[in-house]
């Protein structure tokens, strides 16, 4: 998935070991194991996803692990995700053929996404549940969908319980970034360390989503004097088949901008980016795609600056209509201050949407010479940007189609078959 020249190189050459004395586990390359195994493998793999906390929001990992999930099902692969029964409406309608098993059937965010502290008792009873929870039918590896606590605990409890390995993916490390702070912040903190020990000491594989990803996960395990495990490194990818390109004549936005209504996501940039815009280009129209817990602050700030007419809100919404109003925009935007892969980006991408976007050093390894990059924090100069684009359609056109071009090789079916390797070997050797 990773371009080879972007991948970090790999310790472990040989087979699946523990470091002495640190008990740690490395990576081995995957697809030799898998030939010189011989027969295939049909596994049953359960996706523990419990940071999924209301009925409409939509998030590109979700999107992602859908995906995954649908690939490993047509590879003759069963699928359960472990998840808070008030997620079962997206999961039903992004992996439909997946099974769905209850970590929570009471706990529902949803209209309530700005008040995250409510998530932590959800959080806390969910990992409880993980020592009661039963399956109709076991798995045969058990894989954290994220690094937080909820995520992290519940798999090793779960893949004690069962005789089972469990794998870590890694998207992002909240240690790396800056201005994490106040009570909910250093509580996420304390998780991701205490995730990352029992990840490193006990877990079979981590899997991390990008070169940056994996040197700044490096970094957090020799600051709790660790010794840092040999990941493998995936990478993200899109379903392009799900992503139209329209013509002009078909476009009712200027501008799209997709994410999580958070401000690590940069939302409150955009009402500064999308007033500078208007002051060019008046008759412009934003479509904001997403949910989270700033989206209330964010529309007040959009009303207050008197921008309101100018932009739409919608929420999380389902996969068709998001994909639809993607491909009827004119320029992505991306403000995010921090990513481990930029799924939104990919989408921009694949819809052939050339995108304005904050540099991040990520942006610079996995989509080189891709995007408009600005420098991070500059809402002025974004908005010059967008500007610019929307003046000269040509250029709008052609940076589109080369993004388009690149993005492909991102397809998901790749993904999850370098995914499933890992996956194979880790069943294969006993963990």
């Amino acid at each position: 998935m990773v371009p080879a020249a972007a991948r970090p190189a790999r310790l472990g050459s040989g087979e699946a070991r523990r470091g002495a004395g640190h008990g740690i586990r490395t990576a081995v390359p995957v697809r030799q194991r898998a030939l010189h195994r011989g027969a295939r493998q049909v596994m049953r793999i359960l996706l523990v996803h419990n940071t999924l906390n209301d009925s409409a929001s939509i998030s590109g990992v979700l999107r992602e692990y859908a995906n995954l999930a649908r690939a490993w099902q047509e590879d003759g692969h069963a699928v359960d995700f472990l998840a808070a029964r008030v997620g079962f409406k997206q999961l039903r309608a992004l992996a439909p053929g997946s099974g769905l098993v209850s970590s929570d059937n009471c706990f529902d965010a949803t209209g309530r996404l700005h008040q995250s502290w409510r998530n932590f008792p959800a959080y806390a009873w969910r990992c409880m549940t993980a020592r009661m929870t039963r399956f109709k039918e076991k798995p045969d590896v058990v894989y954290a969908t994220c690094p937080f606590v909820v995520e992290a605990y519940c798999a090793r409890v779960l893949a004690r319980r069962l005789g089972v390995p469990w794998v870590m993916k890694v998207q992002h490390v909240l240690g790396a970034q800056a201005n994490r702070t106040g009570f909910l912040n250093r509580l996420l903190l304390w998780g991701e360390r205490k995730s990352t020990q029992w990840t490193n000491r006990e877990a079979a594989r981590v899997l991390c989503l990008s070169p940056p990803v994996a040197r700044d996960y490096a970094k957090l395990e020799e600051s709790l004097g660790l010794r840092p495990v040999d990941p493998v490194v995936v990478g993200s990818s899109i379903d392009l088949g799900q992503f139209q390109v329209l013509k002009e004549e078909e476009k009712t936005h200027d501008v799209v901008f997709l994410g999580r209504m958070h401000e690590l996501k940069g939302v409150f940039d955009l009402p500064r980016v999308w007033g500078a815009v208007l002051k060019e280009r008046p008759e412009a129209r934003l479509v904001v795609i997403g949910e989270g817990p700033h989206r209330k602050a964010v529309e007040a700030e959009f009303a207050a600056a008197g921008l309101a007419d100018n932009v739409e809100f919608t929420g999380g919404i389902p996969e068709k209509q998001k994909n639809d109003l993607l491909a009827r925009a004119r320029v992505g935007l991306s403000l995010s201050s921090e990513e481990g892969w930029g799924l939104a980006v990919n989408e921009y991408l694949a819809c052939s949407l050339p995108v304005v976007a904050y540099d991040l050093p990520v942006f610079r390894e996995v989509f080189p010479n891709c995007l408009e990059d600005v420098p991070q924090g500059d809402w002025e100069k974004a908005a010059s940007k967008i500007v610019s684009l929307l003046k000269d359609a040509n250029r709008c056109r052609e940076r589109g189609q080369a993004g388009r071009e690149f993005v492909q090789r991102y397809d998901y079916r790749e993904m999850a078959r370098e995914e499933l390797a890992v996956l194979e070997s880790v069943c294969g050797d006993g963990g």
